[in-house]
């Protein structure tokens, strides 16, 4: 065993459900989240039966003060590109939309403009690049939180069914097929086999990154990771050495490379950072 490191940064979700709360908050004092729009509501909802106190345990990183970002007109944005991709879920409703090509256009032209076809200020570039990072990630913090309580509600459906029915039922029973069926991918999801849109969110912490308020959060030098292709991929790009794991349930990788090398995120060469970034793969 190997003495837990006092501190991470989670990587790049920003909710660890509670399956893995439970696991990994007793061994930290402090665990840090990218905080968005909602982010600290899906939390209070997550850890509230937690038979602990964790509220001590998170500290939220957020963008710098002088990024000015209206949070609620944000959430109603990302609720309008939901309302769009839930409108695109067939070939027939993509067909009828598709007539209207144009009102489609206006429609994300506000979220998404082109630039590319005006001269814009270096400003307002900068404003819609980290829009655009704030987006993307929401929309994957709401996923996260969604196929979480899909697959909780599942759960709960199954031992329902055992409680009222797995006793009395003569012969197969199709309902019940059919949820183990629906369960069984969530739960592979759930399960850390792969987090959905992974590349997507690597990007936009790359954009974001450079924008957060790093030094409310230093000293820093451990990211905690539930997808083992991100390792992968940073040890084939880094020197690194391994270390004894934590637990049967997270590795634990020395990086000589410092945190934000690893991450990707240009324009932070503050003093206090680490040479060295720990990595902690959690495996449940």
């Amino acid at each position: 065993m190997t003495e837990a490191p006092s501190k991470f940064l989670l990587y790049p979700q920003n909710l660890l459900f509670p399956e893995k709360a439970f696991k990994v908050f007793p061994l930290f004092s402090e665990s840090v989240f990218l905080k968005l729009a909602r982010t600290e509501e899906f939390v209070e909802y997550l850890y509230k039966e937690l038979p602990f106190s964790w509220k001590e345990k998170i500290t939220f990183i957020e963008l710098k003060k002088e990024i000015k970002v209206d949070w609620n007109q944000l959430k109603r944005e990302v609720d309008l590109l939901e309302e769009w991709g839930l409108n695109f879920r067939t070939p027939e409703t993509l067909k009828y939309f598709s007539q209207f090509k144009e009102t489609l256009e206006e429609s994300l032209e506000s979220l998404y403009p082109t630039f590319n076809k005006r001269k814009e200020e270096e400003k307002l570039k900068e404003e819609f690049e980290i829009k655009r990072a704030l987006i993307l990630l929401s929309l994957a913090e709401k996923l996260d939180f969604k196929l979480y309580e899909v697959e909780k509600a599942l759960k709960e459906m199954e031992n329902k069914f055992h409680q009222i029915f797995g006793e009395k039922i003569i012969g197969e029973d199709e309902t019940f097929e059919n949820i183990i069926e629906i369960k069984e991918p969530l739960t592979s999801y759930l399960s850390g086999e792969g987090l959905p849109n992974l590349n997507l969110r690597i990007h936009a912490w790359k954009i974001l990154g450079k924008y957060l308020d790093w030094e409310s959060v230093f000293p820093l030098k451990n990211i905690l990771i539930t997808e083992k292709e991100l390792l992968e991929d940073w040890k084939e790009k880094f020197p690194f050495e391994r270390k004894n794991p934590l637990n049967e349930e997270m590795e634990f990788y020395e990086f000589k490379v410092s945190l934000f090398k690893i991450l990707e995120i240009p324009g932070n060469n503050f003093p206090e950072v680490s040479p060295e970034t720990g990595v902690l793969l959690l495996s449940l």
